[in-house]
């Protein structure tokens, strides 16, 4: 039964995402599954836990050298949730709390094992994953202590990473992109965009501008004149390039675009659009990195997560049921994995009638 925050969440005033497409998207972190699918979601945990998670509650990636990064806390809090696992879920946040979290109540977002934590930048779709998952755990649970410590990071973050910068209210990367001074741009990260916990924060910190990030990010897709890329500047009159000292490519951050988008079943039609056209409208193909100004390959994104991700879009435009290759989920790649787990709660709760026949 969704509890009184919750309903806060999806039925108040705010605009912060339609109600209705919020609703869904929450479901399967409150519980509302079915007891067969919990009991499978909570298998699914117990892998991911033996496979990504230390006995601390560290988060780790083994494909990159076994660090954690504050986005890796946030990821198995969402799953831990995913899987009724509550345990975890405190060993998951403990360990952030005391180990990453700085006095501001933001978080170091790199963790490297044998050295502690060697960059306090913060990276701020850490803070918005850490602090929705403690909102969301507060209603499953009963537990009103996390909301708390979730009111102090939304807080935190609204304050010291909402500007206004070029005619939008922009959600900064991180405090190291502060804009200022001879500035003429600001880097953004468009992937830190995630609308599903936009309502949240909006409830946690109100007197900050949540809905002004989620109108003016959605605007200023709009405003691309090319495929988004993993970094982009935004100069003061407001036009958005790929960023300087990054390549200009649609990679492994910028992937996350459209799944954060499916996962709150918030539609964004040039998104949809500039994705299909290159990866392909029939699922025939497989989807990979590009170079955004070429549209030119780069090796390929390897996971089904990526696969099923480009599935639900093609079955939201064109009406065909995602395959089943793309439902199995294996647990072998830490970033993958996680996305997949995910998407595989938005392909349940919100796109049933996507899902593979027989």
């Amino acid at each position: 039964m969704i509890r009184r925050f919750i309903f806060i969440v999806l039925f108040c005033a705010s605009t912060v995402v339609p109600a209705t497409a919020a609703q869904s998207a929450f479901a399967p972190y409150l519980g509302e599954f079915d007891e067969d699918l919990q009991r499978w979601y909570s298998a699914m945990l117990a892998q991911y836990k033996q496979a990504f998670i230390k006995p601390d509650g560290r988060v780790f990636d083994p494909q990159n050298g076994g660090i954690t990064h504050s986005e890796s806390q946030g990821y198995g809090m969402m799953l831990a949730l995913l899987g009724n696992d509550r345990a975890t879920f405190d060993r998951i946040w403990l360990f952030a709390r005391n180990t990453m979290q700085k006095p501001d109540k933001l978080f170091g977002w790199k963790y490297v094992p044998g050295k502690g934590v060697t960059d306090w930048n913060n990276a701020t779709d850490g803070e918005l994953l850490i602090a929705t998952a403690l909102a969301l755990a507060g209603e499953r649970w009963g537990d009103r202590s996390y909301i708390a410590e979730a009111v102090a990071i939304a807080e935190a973050t609204g304050q010291h990473m909402i500007r206004r910068f070029g005619g939008y209210t922009l959600l900064m990367p991180g405090n190291w992109a502060e804009p200022g001074g001879r500035k003429r741009s600001m880097t953004v990260n468009l992937s830190y965009f995630i609308p599903l916990t936009l309502r949240v924060m909006q409830v946690l910190a109100p007197r900050h501008d949540w809905e002004g990030v989620y109108a003016d990010n959605m605007r200023l897709m709009n405003e691309l004149i090319h495929p988004p890329s993993d970094w982009t500047d935004v100069n003061k009159h407001g036009e958005p390039n790929p960023a300087r000292g990054w390549e200009p490519k649609f990679s492994y951050d910028a992937v996350r675009i459209p799944l954060y988008l499916l996962q709150a079943d918030v539609d964004h039609a040039r998104v949809t659009q500039v994705i299909l056209s290159i990866w392909g409208q029939d699922g025939s193909g497989y989807t990979f990195p590009f170079d955004v100004y070429t549209g030119e390959a780069d090796d390929r994104f390897w996971g089904n997560s990526y696969e099923l991700m480009h599935d639900i879009m093609i079955c939201e435009t064109a009406g065909r049921k995602v395959p089943w290759e793309s439902v199995d989920l294996k647990m072998d790649n830490y970033f993958n994995s996680s996305l997949h787990m995910m998407m595989l709660a938005s392909l349940h709760a919100t796109y049933p009638h996507c899902f593979p026949d027989g």
